[in-house]
């Protein structure tokens, strides 16, 4: 899942239980258990404007974008071999005459990536 729900960590940091989280907020134990979990196919801007409000955070402070094809070793994207194989295309570099038919249909670009 590209959205990563940090509603634990935020919950630790600020000093509260999961049961005082319930309370203040009026989701059930097991909602907020299930959410931390990462077992909620969901959260509601209503659910998280309430985090927020008693957690005295940022919706990014609970949330964090991740993409789904990070490589968990390395920590890089598997699109970046995706960048190396179109760079070399442009560049003229592609030895290989398949390559032609690996070409993307769409360029990610990696702000992480120095300016080439």
């Amino acid at each position: 899942m590209p959205v990563l729900v940090k509603l634990k960590k935020t919950r630790e940091a600020k000093g509260l239980s999961q049961n005082e989280l319930a309370r203040k907020t009026g989701y059930s134990l097991q909602n907020i258990q299930k959410i931390e979990q990462g077992r909620a196919a969901s959260i509601t801007f209503d659910a998280l404007g309430r985090f927020c409000e008693v957690l005295e955070c940022q919706p990014g402070d609970i949330l964090e974008w991740r993409p789904n094809n990070i490589d968990d070793k390395t920590g890089h994207s598997s699109n970046d071999e995706v960048l190396k194989t179109a760079s070399e295309e442009v560049e003229g570099k592609s030895e290989s005459p398949k390559s032609t038919k690996r070409q993307p249909h769409m360029i990610v670009i990696d702000a992480n990536r120095g300016a080439a």
